[in-house]
Order: C-alpha cells, then structure tokens, then sequence
C-alpha cells in the first residue's frame, strides 16, 4: 500500500474518532449507465435457462467490490433519463450520434426479453430497489450533470467518491472527490491525474476540449493530440484554473510561425463549443431538475429487504450468479442499512 492512501486510511480513522460518521459522511456516487454497460459487456453469466444475466450480476458484483473498498455511508446510483442529451444536442446535433444503446427507464413498462440488454437494465431497478440505496433516474438531463451537482453542490461538506470508467468525471477531483474507475481498479486523486495526464484536474475539461472525445463524437482540433498540446503549450498544465480566454491569449502571445500555432489560434470557436459540452464543473442543470434531485435525497434511504431480492433471483433463476447471497448483502449492504435505519 503506497504512502498516500496510508495516509488517507490514518486520516479517515483518526476522523472516526473525533467526528460521529453520519449517512453523508462518504458518498459513493455511482454511473448507473456506464456500469451497467460495461457490465453487459464484460461479464458472460448464465441464469440456469442458459440466457445471458451478466448486465445485472455483473453490476451488483462491482458495485459491491467498489462499497467492500470504499467503506461508504450513503450510496447513490444516478441512471440517465429521458432526452438527458438533448440540451447538447441542440449546441453540437452530433452530439453521441453514433452510441447505440438508448433507455427509456420506467419501471410501468413491459419490457420483452429478447431485448436482452434493455430487459436487463429494467429488471436491475426492480433489485436496486430492494437494497439500501438512493436511485437518481431524471428526464431532460445526463447523468454526469446530476452526479457534478451532487458532488459539488449538494454533498459539498461530504468525502465523496465517483464510480465511472467516464474520463470526464476527472475534472472533477480535488482533495474531496476522487474517481474510482473499475476498469482500472484504480481511485483517482489529483495527483494520479496529473501523473497520467500531464494535466491538474482544474484545467482536463480544457485539455478534453483541444483533444476532443471520440466516446461522444467531439471532434477536437486537427493535428493536436494530448502529447502536442502539453509539448507547444505548457501553459495548460498549470495548477490553478486556466479559463478559455487567457488560454487563447496565451497561444496568440506566441510568435513562432508553425502550422500547429495557426491552428489553434482558428479554432476558438471549436474550444469554445466542447467546453460547453465537456464542462461539469459548473452545473448544467435547471432548476426545476435541482429540486428533483435536492428531493431525491432528501428522503429516507431505503432499507434491505432480503425476502425480495431473494424472491427475485429465484424468479430469474440467477440464485448460482452470487456466491453465498447471505453473506454477500452482509458484507456489502448490512453497514449502509444501519445508516438507512440510523439516520
């Protein structure tokens, strides 16, 4: 174990002692979307029918692996809802243009298993509702906005942790929110940002928007990769906050002659438009998906109800798909549900 998360463990026990933990205290807030899929993907489980099931014991597995590492007091899972892209698409209309995978959630709604992965996606509600957390599900906004405010408005006074394999949640670290990546097995602080990128956290939205982000179809400036843009302009790897501007101010100070130079100095426009696609540091929603969210987890968590979740990996044949079930809601949700009960 390196010498930063000793010191984090000392911190958090030393914490313990001083302060009572509360359900606030660490929050794990998880991509619902991002995990599933990669889940689905990742993971070939069978129900005893021989249909494919690993969307949902996929996600309960890492999900539960993330809470066993993090020791959280509060988990909350935000899936995207409906139209939540629909505010970029009207700046960018290519905007995700070429993901395939669209839900609609709504627990009302029959959903045929030959659509394998939607009926997946639909019946994991149905277990997250048995078991102690809080589920974010908001029409007219993306989950990343939802997650930005909860991590940076509402639990502003929380330890927080992000769980996504979505490299836009690294703008979002600081010495209170840390990103842990599954697909890495690997707990972002800023340090280990700027080790692998190059580039603090308060300035990765900037360096997204030069590179450009083929997960969502951004296109970023001709000819400048990441290795381009730190080499001609360093600027962008200083510590605090470069807004566009100053930015843009600092490339036209530049007097070599070069192809590259001229054009960046053309594409302000571009940077322009991907900061307002990529940027999470401020909040892109409205008001009215504010005071959704603010209720949301204002009420009570709800508790575990093993009898149902039981009861559902019986009806979809999925009891072999969890080691020991028992023992697994013991060891991940029994801490979160005296929190539930406690607070």
């Amino acid at each position: 174990m390196t010498n930063k998360y000793l010191a984090l463990l000392n911190e958090l026990k030393s914490k313990s002692h001083d302060e009572p933990l509360t359900r606030d205290s660490r929050v794990l807030v998880i991509d619902g979307l991002n995990t599933f899929i990669r889940s689905y993907a990742a993971s070939p489980v069978l129900n005893d029918d021989g249909e494919h099931v690993g969307g949902i014991s996929g996600f309960l597995l890492s999900v539960g692996h993330a809470i066993k590492a993090i020791n959280p007091t509060r988990v909350v899972i935000v899936f995207d809802g409906k139209n939540g892209s629909a505010r970029r698409r009207q700046i960018y209309p290519e905007y995700k243009a070429h993901r395939s995978f669209k839900v609609k959630l709504n627990r009302a709604v029959t959903v045929d298993k030959q659509d394998n992965q939607l009926y997946q996606l639909v019946r994991l509600t149905d277990y997250l509702t048995s078991l102690p957390f809080s589920i974010s599900i908001q029409d007219n906004t993306e989950a990343d906005d939802v997650i930005a405010y909860m991590v940076n408005e509402y639990f502003s006074k929380s330890q927080c942790f992000i769980m996504s394999s979505d490299k836009d949640f690294l703008q979002l670290v600081t010495d209170r929110v840390h990103l842990w990546s599954p697909t890495k097995k690997k707990m972002y602080y800023t340090e280990d940002v700027v080790e692998e990128y190059g580039i603090y956290p308060t300035n990765f939205a900037l360096y997204r928007a030069v590179i450009g982000d083929t997960s969502d179809n951004i296109p970023g400036i001709d000819g400048v990769g990441a290795k381009t843009l730190i080499k001609r302009f360093p600027i962008i790897q200083q510590e605090q906050h470069l807004p566009l501007n100053d930015f843009m101010r600092y490339v036209e100070s530049l007097n070599d002659k070069t192809k590259t130079l001229q054009t960046v100095k053309d594409a302000k426009s571009l940077l322009e438009r991907n900061i307002i696609l990529m940027q999470l540091g401020e909040s892109n929603m409205s008001v009215a998906n504010k005071l959704k969210t603010q209720n949301i987890l204002n009420q009570p968590i709800p508790r575990l109800v093993k009898p149902t979740f039981h009861r559902m990996l019986i009806e979809d044949k999925m009891t072999t798909a969890i080691k020991n079930v028992d023992f697994w809601l013991k060891e991940v949700v029994q801490k979160l549900d005296m929190f539930a009960l406690n607070n």
